[in-house]
């Protein structure tokens, strides 16, 4: 909204908006219309951010003040970040649910019978409060939805958060439960895992990326407040470079005798904890059955990192406490089949699946 020259008031002025505002933050909604031009539209694009551009930018915050919104808005869902180790740069893009909801008719508003709360209220419900989504939308019957504007996902977010409360002091059994231990055992929560999901994230790789956020967390001294978002941010980013990683062709090919899997493959195991050798000792029987198979498929190094992830956990399940150990020690291909027969080992097929 334009506002009157006065002398008290400088020419450079910033907007937001406030239903953003109510939503998200104020200092978030202010440092996300400032950064919403350079986010790119198209999935699978990143813009570079500088530090010190965006400090002249927002002249009332330091980079120390910026980063955590900056973190805020990725564990909101709204972008992805990863930061460079220059410490100066940070490089963002738009998060993967707000590209897959885009679509011709986004700036149509829906009537007061069809519309129905944003994915990113829902996901805010969620985390912040531990409003899971069956209440949530039970609470539409009785929102009233008015004239159609931009205000409804505020208004029925402090709809339901007015509901949610008031049953919490009225029935114990809507007492908030108390935060599950941080030690080995740390298991997300059940709407974290809907979320990165949903995302497209697959779930076994989230299971890998537990226990080194759980040490990092617990030798920083503790979990943090947001645990949950964090872990969400921390798998968002690992996913995409794990998905950046692994070339896909547009077209399917069939196994080659002299097929190698990339040094890319390697990292994300060494990041599961998989040893080198355990991986390459699984690589003949992998390259036999698939070129015995005749199969095509667009990326054999996924196919391969499925491979090897299954022979782990059957090591772990079958090996004891010491199956770890045992299995990236082994220089010959007969440990994998100490513990099961040879027909045993020809009839499984799971991981090829």
């Amino acid at each position: 909204m334009p506002m009157s020259s006065s002398p008290l008031i400088p020419d450079r002025q910033m907007t937001f908006s406030p239903d953003l505002a109510a939503t998200i933050g104020l200092s978030e909604a202010i440092l996300l219309q400032g950064i919403a031009p350079h986010i790119p539209t198209a999935a699978g694009r990143w813009h570079a951010l500088v530090m010190t551009s965006l400090e002249k930018q927002f002249p009332f915050w330091t980079r120390h003040g910026i980063l955590p919104l900056l973190q805020r808005l990725a564990d909101l869902g709204i972008i992805t970040l990863l930061i460079e180790d220059d410490g100066n740069t940070v490089r963002i893009a738009l998060a993967g649910d707000y590209q897959h909801s885009a679509s011709p008719t986004a700036g149509v508003e829906p009537s007061a019978d069809t519309w129905q709360p944003s994915e990113g209220v829902l996901d805010l419900l969620a985390l912040n409060h531990g409003i899971d989504r069956h209440f949530v939308l039970s609470q539409l019957s009785d929102f009233d939805r008015g004239a159609a504007d931009r205000t409804r996902d505020s208004r029925f977010r402090q709809h339901v958060l007015a509901i949610w409360r008031r049953q919490q002091q009225q029935h114990s059994a809507f007492a908030v439960a108390t935060a599950p231990a941080f030690d080995v055992d740390w298991q997300p929560s059940k709407d974290a895992m809907e979320i990165m999901t949903r995302s497209g994230v697959d779930a076994e790789f989230i299971d890998t990326l537990r226990p080194e956020f759980i040490l990092y967390w617990r030798e920083k001294g503790g979990p943090p407040k947001e645990v949950n978002s964090r872990f969400i941010s921390f798998v968002r980013q690992r996913w995409t470079r794990f998905a950046g990683g692994l070339t896909h062709s547009t077209e399917p090919t069939r196994m080659d005798k002299s097929w190698q899997p990339s040094n890319e493959v390697f990292e994300i195991l060494d990041m599961a904890g998989i040893s080198r050798d355990f991986a390459r000792q699984r690589l003949p029987e992998f390259v036999l059955y698939w070129c015995d198979s005749n199969d095509m498929h667009t990326s054999w190094n996924s196919k391969f990192l499925q491979h090897v992830k299954h022979q782990w956990r059957w090591e772990q399940r079958h090996g004891g406490a010491n199956g770890e150990q045992q299995s990236g020690s082994r220089s010959g291909s007969t440990g994998r089949t100490r513990d099961r027969s040879l027909a045993e080992d020809l009839s499984d097929t799971s991981w090829a699946d």
